[in-house]
């Protein structure tokens, strides 16, 4: 293998695209829309999805929906479904509100399911486990919806 391939993909498994490829194979951008982003982004900073949906490209649901279907775990419009504050109480507010990450629900077997904006984030999960004693079961949610959440629920002050 040269530097720079990507690994073999097992047998009957599909190969799981960046993020820009994905977004426009669902024809939700356009290439020259994607290389606006990563210039902005180069430039700006922070992640693509957030430039895509800055620059107008993409709508923050349909960016999440996106990173779901590429992690391969579901997606959750928590602003449509209702929210177990107890759940939610399982993790410091601030915690919540940095990473993005709100707790949604006690799962029958003991877990917790927590709405996640970047599942692609590799430092998410260890910083929730060290907040959260019992499995943990991750789904995408819209980063905005997320934050409102907790800013709009006193319950979770």
């Amino acid at each position: 293998m040269r530097p720079g391939d990507r690994p073999p993909i097992p047998l009957g498994q599909k190969p799981r695209l960046q993020l820009g490829e994905l977004l426009i194979e669902k024809g939700l951008i356009t290439e020259a829309q994607l290389a606006e982003a990563l210039v902005d982004r180069r430039l700006s900073g922070g992640l693509l999805g957030e430039a895509l949906v800055r620059l107008g490209f993409v709508f923050e649901d349909e960016l999440a929906r996106t990173l779901a279907d590429q992690a391969g775990i579901p997606y959750v419009n928590i602003d449509a479904h209702s929210v177990d504050l107890g759940a939610a109480g399982t993790i410091p507010r601030s915690l919540g509100e940095s990473l993005p990450a709100l707790p949604v629900r006690f799962t029958a077997e003991g877990g917790l399911v927590v709405a996640v904006a970047d599942p692609t984030d590799e430092t998410l999960l260890p910083r929730l486990q060290t907040a959260i004693s019992c499995p943990i079961v991750l789904m995408v949610a819209a980063a905005s919806s997320i934050r409102n959440t907790w800013r709009t629920s006193p319950a979770l002050a």
